[in-house]
């Protein structure tokens, strides 16, 4: 009997798991992460960053050579990571030095105030990397196009984010396209399985036989 009420329990637990799951995505963005209005709510620091129609194109400045945009927000709580796609692409073309690094387009978190990393990565303030011959690493993970940055311990915190295509003579122009940035939290069915799961075990230990 005890095993009995045990599953029934635990049925009625996956009919609420399923209801749950069929309620909406929670993913809030950064204001305008998709940017379906244009550069709105971002700040463009220096360099040439446009509306590319629902994304943000980098450009290489011709004077500055380098392109920042970059905007503070607060990390909801119970989010678990920021993410991001990315695109590069670049062609011959502009003053060459030999010595010259290649263009990089870099993705930062940082404290608003001090301006310091608030992510781990000794030597350098970026979380992200991507230059153009292809040379790319993150702290985070990479799927595709998509970059993927854990942000679980800043979850209530302000933080502010940047990025930066950074130019060079290196014979190359260089552009990048930047779309879908937002920080994601669990749809409520995940996050009801953890409780359902944490509870079916706790309900399991008492019922069982002994």
């Amino acid at each position: 009997m005890k095993e009995k009420r045990f599953f029934e329990l635990l049925g009625f637990s996956v009919m609420v798991l399923t209801i749950a799951g069929l309620t909406a995505y929670a993913s809030p963005t950064p204001l305008n992460g998709d940017f379906s209005a244009g550069l709105t709510d971002w700040n463009l620091e220096y360099g040439t960053v446009s509306d590319g129609g629902g994304y943000a194109l980098f450009q290489e400045h011709p004077i500055d050579l380098s392109s920042t945009l970059s905007q503070v927000f607060t990390i909801p709580a119970l989010a678990v990571e920021l993410s991001f796609d990315v695109w590069m692409s670049a062609v011959a073309g502009g003053d060459y030095d030999a010595s010259a690094w290649p263009d990089t387009f870099t993705a930062s978190l940082l404290d608003p105030g001090t301006f310091d990393p608030l992510i781990s990565n000794p030597g350098v303030t970026e979380f992200y990397y991507l230059d153009n011959t292809g040379y790319e690493k993150t702290v985070g993970t990479v799927s595709g196009s998509t970059v993927s940055l854990d942000v679980s311990s800043w979850a209530g915190y302000d933080v502010l984010l940047s990025f930066d295509l950074w130019g060079g003579y290196d014979g190359m122009i260089t552009e990048v396209s930047l779309d879908n940035v937002q920080v994601v939290i669990p749809a409520p069915g995940a996050l009801l399985l953890g409780l359902i799961g944490t509870g079916a075990v706790g309900l399991w230990r008492r019922l069982r036989p002994r």
